[in-house]
Parts: C-alpha cells; sequence; structure tokens
C-alpha cells in the first residue's frame, strides 16, 4: 500500500496538484475519520482504497455531498451512490490464474487423474475483491472437485462460489492464515498420511501464512502453494521453491490509471473507462487492467527487468 500511496502521490503532485496521503493500518474507523478531516479541510478528489468496502460507504457519502469526486482504487465501495469510478485490476481473472496454475501444474490436462488434496482459502469476508477472486478461481476448480479428480481432506470447500466467507481469513491477515493451515495440516496431513497437493492461497499474505504452516508442521515438501500482488517477501519465497506463484499487478500502471481519472476530470473531460462494476447502489465506471501470473520461469522477466 505504501509503495502504491507514493507511486500516486507523486503522479498527482506531477500534474501540479497538492496530495494529502494517509494510510490507516487496517483500522476502519481510523480511515472514516480521515475522509472526514480531508472533507473539512475542502478536498476536491477523494482515492479511497477501503479497508472495509460497507463501511466505508458513510464517509464516502460524506465526501461527495461536499462536492468532492470519490475513485475507489482497487477495492469498491459497496451499498452507495458515492463512487464516481473505480480503478482496479480484474478480479476474477486472478482468480483464474491461480486456479488454472494448480491444475495445470498437477497435470491434470494432460491426463492425471488424482485424486489430489487441495485445501482452499478466501480472502478477507469484508473485502469484496475476496468474491471476485474466489468466483473466478471456483469457476476453474469446480468441476475437477465435482468429479473427484480434486478433494479437500478438511471439507472445507464451499458449495458455491457465494459461500466464500466460510473460508475466509479476516482482514487478509498472515497469522490467522498460518493458524488455520497448521490445523488442517495438522488434523489431515502430518506424519505420512495424506500428501498435500496444493493450496489455493488468494494473496501473498496469506501464501506465505501457508509457507509458514509447512515449515512448523515439518512437512518434508511443499505442495503447490499460489499468492497475488507480487510482495518481494513472497518473490524471494518464490526464488527459493516455497511458494510456487504470484499474480502480478503493476500497481504503477493502476497509479497511472488513476490519477489520469483525476486529470481529465479536473480538465473538464469524460474519463475513459473500459468496464462497469455493480456495487449494489450502481453500476460504476471502471478501469480494469489485466494481471500477470508470474512463477520461477518469468519472474526476472516481468518484476526484475521492469524496474517494479
Amino acid at each position: 500500500w505504501q509503495i502504491d500511496g507514493t507511486n500516486l502521490k507523486k503522479k498527482l503532485e506531477g500534474y501540479g496538484y497538492k496530495v494529502t496521503l494517509q494510510y490507516a493500518d487496517g483500522k476502519t474507523d481510523l480511515q472514516s475519520s480521515q475522509i472526514q478531516n480531508m472533507v473539512n479541510n475542502g478536498i476536491n478528489y477523494i482515492v479511497i482504497a477501503s479497508i472495509d468496502g460497507t463501511a466505508t460507504g458513510a464517509a464516502a457519502e460524506q465526501a461527495e455531498s461536499a462536492g468532492a469526486k470519490v475513485i475507489a482504487y482497487d477495492r469498491m465501495i459497496m451499498n452507495t451512490d458515492a463512487v464516481d469510478y473505480y480503478a482496479t485490476f480484474s478480479l476474477t481473472e486472478v482468480g483464474k490464474m491461480q486456479a488454472e496454475y494448480i491444475v495445470n501444474k498437477l497435470g491434470v490436462k494432460d491426463g492425471k487423474k488424482g485424486p489430489f488434496n487441495v485445501e482452499l482459502l478466501s480472502g478477507s469476508p469484508t473485502d469484496n475483491n475476496a468474491k471476485y477472486y474466489y468466483q473466478g478461481a471456483w469457476s476453474v476448480l469446480e468441476p475437477y472437485f465435482k468429479s473427484g479428480v480434486f478433494q479437500s481432506k478438511s471439507n472445507k470447500v464451499p458449495k458455491s462460489a457465494d459461500d466464500y466467507r466460510s473460508i475466509g481469513i479476516d482482514n487478509w491477515d498472515q497469522q490467522k492464515a498460518q493458524n488455520e493451515m497448521e490445523n488442517r495440516i495438522n488434523s489431515f496431513y502430518s506424519r505420512g498420511t495424506n500428501r498435500l497437493d496444493a493450496v489455493l492461497a488468494p494473496n501473498d499474505a496469506l501464501a506465505r501464512g501457508t509457507v509458514q504452516a509447512v515449515q512448523s508442521a515439518g512437512l518434508s515438501y511443499y505442495p503447490i502453494i499460489t499468492g497475488q500482488d507480487a510482495e518481494q517477501a513472497s518473490v524471494q519465497d518464490i526464488v527459493k521453491g516455497e511458494q510456487s506463484m504470484t499474480v502480478y499487478k503493476d500497481t504503477r500502471k493502476l497509479a497511472n490509471t488513476t490519477a489520469d481519472i483525476i486529470k481529465d476530470l479536473v480538465d473538464g473531460k469524460k474519463p475513459k473507462t473500459t468496464t462497469t462494476f455493480p456495487n449494489g447502489n450502481k453500476k460504476v465506471p471502471s478501469v480494469m487492467l489485466t494481471p500477470v501470473s508470474v512463477d520461477k520461469s518469468n519472474l526476472k522477466k516481468e518484476l526484475v527487468d521492469s524496474g517494479y
């Protein structure tokens, strides 16, 4: 988030705008009070990366009623009309990439029948993005669970994509993911009883929690472990062969896209968008960028050579 914020601030200041940047440290109440203070100081445009997409709505409405334009950044603000634009990466595509990586690495399309033991995690129940990541992943994984090629020894498999919260990890917390996976591994995969073949971890924090759970449980191998965000610590884990892949979202492009939305509004132009995205109240004009699947094979090209 600090990298995202710094990129966006630099881009906006390059356009000659005065920028106030604040972080809420994962605290919903703090974020709402920060937004209210910005409103009191007469902001014209506010970019919100919401911690809780529903709880942030009231503060966004205060900003809009004061005349500000509201741009949701990476995470949608839910159930309110007070969102003018939304900039993010294709959410379902991220989930699909993670699931397809698991399918391909297990050789299912090459005829391997399994059954393979696959454990599933989902993102924070308060983050609307988590739903779309899981929907994307489940659209790929569901046929294999139905046919029995994939199974979960913990039986923690939501009956539908809409039930993603049942396996959600609060606030995308790494320690909570580690605790959850330690429980599953110790209960179903320790002492050589069953092999854990893959873990769908929807972001890098949950992936690192999974890696630590594997290590603390004393497994002699690493299952396939997915991730998202190309965080440096997880990229190092990929190099070491502990995490398998991550979905890379070039936040420099997201910052540029968001800054350009604001510049168009300042210049009296209608910002260019690629789609609309529902937030429960309206279809919000949105820009969806394309993520990239990264593992050892293309890590240098995508992350290092590009300067990311």
